[in-house]
């Protein structure tokens, strides 16, 4: 039989008990020279250094992930809230164009209210509820009529001039008719001269036209033309237009004049009829 193979019969080993006791005493002693000699105070430092890499892959990705959560989570509460933001300032911005609307209104309501009287003449106010859809007329419905005193061919104005003439009434209503209607003229004269001219319409609410204009006329570019009150109809004095231009003839015997309405045509909701004072 080889040496190798021989083995002592009997081996003891220290018990588990005794080895607790050991392991115990160490710990013990070790926590003792820690609390009062810092004797492991360098070997955490160590452990730490060494671990410390390890914990921070290990923590990153929550961290990562937890503040990816917030990111989201704030941009959505931005979005959120710029959204608010956006809808609150149209809601302002419409409610300052009504404000502003409503403000010019008033303004003119007080103008057309302080409109000194024409002798023998009485104001209506009258608010046009309505445009006539037919392209080629000129034509608004407003919220006066026969129950109110209206009757046809009275004149219409605003503040500024001359807009049109009543030419149908209904019992709580009224057609009037524009100025620059194709088929609407008025007797004017030129407040430099007093030189008396027809204006007439050409379908365009910017627009006027003397159709039948003498060469040798006396009008000029700025001249202001206000009715004439020849026609019995309106009564005289209403602004009408300014005189643009004046074109010369081509192929007939008359010049042409262009001009701006003075009136507010087409722009404004309230308007005056003129009606005959009533005689006791």
């Amino acid at each position: 039989m080889s040496p190798a193979t021989q083995a002592p019969m009997f081996v003891r080993e220290m018990g588990l008990t005794a080895r607790f006791g050991i392991y115990l005493l160490a710990c013990l002693t070790l926590m003792a020279a820690d609390s009062r000699y810092d004797a492991l105070g360098k070997v955490r430092a160590g452990f730490n250094a060494v671990i410390h890499p390890a914990q921070q892959a290990v923590i990153w990705p929550f961290d990562f992930l937890a503040n990816a959560g917030g990111f989201f989570t704030v941009h959505s509460e931005l979005l959120n809230e710029r959204n608010r933001l956006l809808r609150e300032r149209e809601l302002l911005r419409a409610r300052l164009q009504e404000y502003q609307a409503l403000q010019a209104e008033n303004v003119r309501l007080h103008t057309l209210a302080g409109l000194p009287p024409a002798p023998g003449l009485t104001r209506v106010p009258a608010e046009i509820i309505r445009a006539e859809q037919d392209p080629f007329a000129r034509k608004v419905i407003v919220n006066r009529g026969s129950l109110h005193g209206v009757i046809a061919g009275r004149p219409v104005i605003d503040e500024a001039g001359l807009i049109g003439q009543v030419t149908q009434v209904f019992p709580a209503s009224a057609e009037v008719t524009l100025l620059t209607d194709r088929n609407q003229s008025a007797p004017v004269q030129a407040t430099r001269n007093g030189m008396r001219i027809l204006v007439s319409g050409m379908g365009n609410d910017s627009l006027l036209e003397v159709r039948y204009l003498d060469l040798h006329a006396d009008l000029k570019p700025g001249d202001i033309l206000v009715t004439s009150g020849l026609d019995g109809v309106y009564p005289a004095g209403l602004p009408v237009a300014r005189v643009l231009g004046i074109e010369l003839p081509r192929h007939n015997p008359f010049a042409r004049a262009t001009c701006q309405p003075l009136g507010g045509i087409g722009r404004h909701r309230h308007v005056v009829i003129l009606l005959p004072e009533a005689r006791a």
